[in-house]
């Protein structure tokens, strides 16, 4: 069975995929000749969401692994800011791309966040997971999806479960189902349903208490 901290994880992949494909992109338009303009539009939903991540790392995540562990969630939280620069960067280029500087640079994040990710995934939550309750964790990953507005929820949505395989679509609905009070999660399925399309079938399958 999964736990709070999984749906975490899931959510990992999702920027590990997006920004590998992204980074792809980049380049293909880069020797190509092509437009960088669908890239770097992609990079701004990406860096948006990446800011509500790592704004809930650190009011929830870090705190509670500095009580467990002291002085492991510095270098996480120094990454953070190298990960703003990168986003700055990027969001600075959609106003006059140039497609080598930019093929570059998402280059540069795809390989920086894969990197930070699996040190987290590797050393920071299995710590959370072993020193922490799963109640503590539950709390710890509520106060991380507050982060998100609520009116960009659908934004979420759409850029999440296009990214995520079965397996993790099952963890992320059933923990949100968990998490959150029916009448938000009922919005959130609709929005589900709508994004994962001829998907849904196999969603229910995996999560029975969606029907």
């Amino acid at each position: 069975m999964s736990g709070p901290i999984d749906i975490v994880l899931c959510l990992h992949n999702a920027f590990r995929r997006d920004t590998l494909e992204a980074n792809e992109a980049a380049f293909k338009a880069a020797r190509n000749g092509g437009d960088m303009t669908r890239v770097l539009d992609r990079l701004h939903v990406t860096g948006e969401i990446l800011d509500y991540h790592a704004k809930g790392e650190e009011e929830a995540v870090f705190p509670a692994l500095d009580k467990v562990a002291p002085l492991v969630a510095k270098a996480y939280f120094l990454d953070h800011r190298e990960l703003d620069i990168m986003v700055a960067g990027l969001e600075a280029m959609r106003t006059a791309p140039d497609s080598l500087t930019a093929a570059r640079a998402t280059a540069v994040l795809n390989a920086f966040l894969r990197i930070h990710l699996n040190k987290e995934d590797a050393h920071l939550y299995p710590i959370l997971r072993e020193r922490t309750t799963e109640s503590e964790q539950a709390s710890i990953v509520g106060t991380m999806a507050r982060k998100i507005p609520p009116d960009r929820n659908p934004t979420v949505v759409r850029w999440l479960f296009p990214l995520l395989g079965h397996d993790d679509r099952a963890v992320v609905t059933r923990g949100w189902m968990t998490l959150m009070p029916p009448q938000v999660f009922a919005g959130l399925k609709a929005l589900i349903r709508e994004t994962v399309g001829g998907d849904w079938a196999e969603l229910t399958r995996r999560v029975p208490e969606l029907n």
